[in-house]
C-alpha cells in the first residue's frame, strides 16, 4: 500500500511538472526537454502523442487508456529486459499533445503475491500455533477441572477422605486445592466428632440399658408366677427394645462407613437375584397383612462382588419401607437392571426437598412421625450400597416412590 501510494505520487508530480513545461514552453523546446526526460527516466516510461508522430518510451500504446490518476494494465515490448511485460499507465491531455506516462510494476504485483503468500502461511502457522498452545492449556485446565469435580462426586458420595491432589507448579489451582483439603479436613473432622459422640453415647449406654432390660425380664417372670399383670413391664421392655436397637443402628453404620473408607471388606460372587427373591420371600407375609402386592421383574442374574447378608438387609430394608409407607392394597415392584435393581411402589412418595434429607442419620419426614420407625433404614442402605462402589437415588414413580440402585461392575 505505501509502494503504491509512492507510486501515485510519484506520477502525479511528473503530470505537474510537464504540464507546467508545456505551458510555458514552445512546443519544439517542451518535445525536446521530454525526449531528454524520457529518455533518463528509469523507473517510469514516458511517451507524447501528437497529432505528427509519438515521442518516448511507449511506441504502441492502447486506445482504451485510462485518464490519470486511475491506472490501466497493458502489455508492452519493452528493450531492456527483451520481452512483453505488463505495465500500469494512465494519460493525461497536456497543450502539446497526450501525455502517457507507466510504469513497470510486474515486479510489484510478484511482490504482492509472495506477500501474500506468505502472510497466508504465517498466519496457517499463527492459527495451528494457537491451536496447539489452546488444545494442551484446556486440556490441562481441563484435567484439573476434572479433579476437582471427580474429588466432589467422592465426596458427595460419603468418602470424607478423599481429597485434591495438589503439584508442584503452586498454580492457582494448587491454592484452591489447598483451600478445598483444608475446608474437607474440617468437614471431616465435625463429621468425626458428631458420629464419635453419637457412637460413644450409644456404646456407653447400651451396657446399662443391657441390664435395665434383664431386670425387667426378672421382674416380668416374677409377675407372671405371682399371677399378677405385666403388660405395664412388657410395654416398657418393647421401648427399651426399640432404644437398644437403635443404638446398635448406630454403631452398625459407623462400621460400615469405616469398612467403605479402609476398603478392609473381603467380598464374594453374589447373585443378586437370589437375594432380590430371598428379600421378597421374607417380606410377602408382612405385605400380604396389609393387602399389598410384591412382584419381579427381569430376573436376569446379575452377580457383582459384596457381602451377600448386606446386600440382603439393604434390598429387605427398601422392600419393608415400601410395604410400611406405600399403604394398604400398594402395588411393590422389584426389577433387575444391566447394572443393579429398582424397587417402585405406588404410594405417596416422597418431596423432592426430602429426596436427600432422609439419608441423614435419624431424619424423618412429617407425615411418617406416626409410623414406627427411627430415621436409620435408609442411612444404613446407603453406606451399604456405597460399600458396595454403588449409588442409590429417589425419583418419582408418578404415583409413589423408585429407589435406584446401581453397582460399577
Amino acid at each position: 500500500g505505501q509502494m503504491n501510494r509512492q507510486q501515485h505520487l510519484q506520477m502525479a508530480n511528473i503530470i505537474a511538472q510537464q504540464t507546467s513545461l508545456a505551458q510555458q514552453l514552445s512546443h519544439e523546446q517542451f518535445i525536446a526537454q521530454f525526449k531528454l526526460q524520457a529518455q533518463n527516466s528509469r523507473q517510469y516510461l514516458l511517451s507524447l502523442q501528437t497529432k505528427q508522430q509519438t515521442f518516448g518510451s511507449l511506441s504502441d500504446i492502447p486506445t482504451t487508456l485510462s485518464q490519470c490518476p486511475n491506472l490501466t494494465r497493458f502489455p508492452i515490448w519493452l528493450a531492456q529486459y527483451d520481452e512483453i511485460r505488463l505495465v500500469s499507465g494512465c494519460s493525461h491531455t497536456l497543450a502539446s499533445g497526450t501525455l502517457v506516462i507507466a510504469i513497470d510494476d510486474e515486479s510489484l504485483y510478484e511482490l504482492k503475491a509472495q506477500f501474500i503468500s506468505a502472510s497466508a502461511i504465517a498466519l496457517l502457522l499463527a492459527l495451528l500455533l494457537g491451536l496447539i498452545t489452546g488444545l494442551v492449556f484446556s486440556m490441562r485446565v481441563l484435567k484439573r477441572i476434572n479433579g476437582f469435580n471427580q474429588v466432589a462426586q467422592r465426596v458427595e458420595s460419603g468418602e470424607m477422605s478423599a481429597r485434591v491432589a495438589v503439584s508442584t507448579h503452586h498454580d492457582e489451582y494448587d491454592h484452591m486445592a489447598l483451600h478445598i483439603n483444608t475446608m474437607l479436613n474440617q468437614l471431616q473432622y465435625s463429621f468425626e466428632t458428631i458420629a464419635g459422640i453419637t457412637d460413644a453415647i450409644a456404646h456407653d449406654l447400651r451396657t446399662p440399658l443391657s441390664h435395665l432390660r434383664q431386670q425387667i425380664e426378672s421382674e416380668i417372670l416374677n409377675k407372671q408366677r405371682q399371677n399378677q399383670p405385666t403388660e405395664p413391664l412388657e410395654s416398657m421392655l418393647n421401648k427399651l427394645d426399640e432404644v437398644l436397637f437403635t443404638f446398635s443402628a448406630m454403631l452398625e453404620l459407623t462400621r460400615l462407613q469405616q469398612q467403605r473408607e479402609d476398603n478392609s471388606q473381603n467380598f464374594t460372587q453374589v447373585h443378586l437375584q437370589q437375594v432380590i427373591v430371598d428379600a421378597v420371600d421374607l417380606i410377602e407375609p408382612l405385605a400380604e397383612a396389609q393387602q399389598q402386592s410384591v412382584t419381579i421383574d427381569n430376573k436376569q442374574d446379575l452377580s457383582i462382588q459384596g457381602d451377600a447378608t448386606l446386600l440382603f438387609r439393604a434390598v429387605y430394608n427398601l422392600l419393608e419401607n415400601a410395604s410400611k409407607y406405600a399403604g394398604e392394597n400398594a402395588q411393590i415392584n422389584v426389577r433387575l437392571t444391566d447394572s443393579g435393581f429398582i424397587i417402585s411402589d405406588n404410594g405417596p412418595g416422597i418431596s423432592d426437598s426430602e429426596k436427600e434429607k432422609v439419608f441423614q442419620r435419624l431424619y424423618r419426614i412429617e407425615k411418617s412421625r406416626g409410623i414406627s420407625g427411627f430415621g436409620l433404614g435408609l442411612t444404613l442402605v446407603k453406606a451399604i450400597v456405597q460399600l458396595h462402589h454403588g449409588s442409590i437415588e429417589l425419583v418419582d414413580n408418578h404415583p409413589g416412590l423408585a429407589v435406584k440402585v446401581q453397582f460399577t461392575h
